[in-house]
């Protein structure tokens, strides 16, 4: 997804120390609270959820949604997340392997006819981890491409490199991966990680357009000196969801709260088991790669 400036959406976790476990929260939350409210002076706009030693002791939000007419941001302010999109695309992979409907050693020539020579060992764990080769956009996010005009242009793309021998970051490789969701599970995108990721950890406020979403919390994105991006509800779409050049890759709405009920959901294993979250946290590495790898 091309980087565009949506407001700033924060979730995040902290596990404290538990001498004096309940002064110290009491503590540590107040200076975060001062330190985000002296943000916000300077120009922070976003909603925040921090956990602090598993328990929830801050979601607010600070700035404004909307800026013209002084809508200011709450938890329940709905955002474009942007390529934190491609984390629901992955696990999505994931749960079709635990039902036996694919592997992620499948090459892409299982799901896609007339695939050249070049891109013929692309496996679907090569577009999981960037390695694929693959270039990062073929146009716009929001320009107008059919999936037969998607994949020929994709098809005839020069890669970077040699499938699985170097990391680039691939947004269309996400996007093909998105295809082969739907080709699997003869459901849309939206609807296959609906029912099997977000609904069951309790996220009715996450997708493209199925939840409906009250336009009005949806923030408006903002550039340099203020000028107006607009929304991403209001931006071209194929339907009611976006074009291949963004779909799987990015573009999905959601919430502080309900990216909360992810992580809730996630140190669970009702979603995805044990054996697919070590797969997604920790990849196969490439030759002459090390640990520090940091895409999963």
């Amino acid at each position: 997804m091309r980087k565009i400036s949506i407001a700033i959406l924060m979730t995040l976790f902290f596990h404290t120390i538990s001498f004096a476990q309940q002064k110290n929260t009491y503590q540590i939350t107040k200076r975060i609270e001062t330190y985000i409210t002296e943000l916000e002076k300077v120009g922070f706009s976003g909603t925040v959820l921090i956990e602090l030693d598993g328990k929830k002791v801050i979601s607010k939000g600070y700035g404004y949604r909307n800026l013209e007419f002084k809508e200011r941001n709450t938890p329940n302010t709905i955002f474009s997340i942007g390529s934190l999109t491609k984390q629901f695309t992955s696990s999505a992979i994931l749960k079709l392997e635990m039902q036996g409907k694919l592997t992620t050693s499948d090459t892409i020539t299982k799901y896609f006819q007339n695939v050249p020579v070049d891109k013929s060992t692309i496996t679907i764990h090569d577009l999981l981890r960037h390695q694929s080769g693959l270039q990062s956009n073929l146009v716009g996010d929001y320009d107008s491409i059919s999936e037969t005009a998607f994949l020929d242009t994709l098809m005839k793309s020069p890669l970077r490199f040699k499938t699985g021998t170097d990391f680039s970051y691939s947004n269309i490789g996400y996007s093909l991966l998105a295809i082969i969701i739907e080709k699997v599970s003869g459901q849309t995108y939206e609807q296959y990680l609906y029912e099997n990721l977000w609904e069951p950890a309790g996220m009715e406020t996450t997708g493209y357009s199925r939840p409906k979403f009250d336009t009005d919390l949806v923030a408006i994105g903002y550039g340099k000196n203020d000028t107006v991006w607009g929304k991403p509800t209001s931006k071209n779409w194929n339907g009611n969801e976006p074009y291949l050049n963004l779909k799987g890759n990015g573009g999905i709405l959601s919430t502080t709260e309900d990216l909360y009920k992810w992580h809730k959901a996630l140190m669970r294993d009702k979603i995805l088991s044990e054996k697919a979250k070590h797969k997604l946290y920790h990849p196969k590495i490439r030759t002459n790669e090390t640990y520090n790898a940091i895409y999963g």
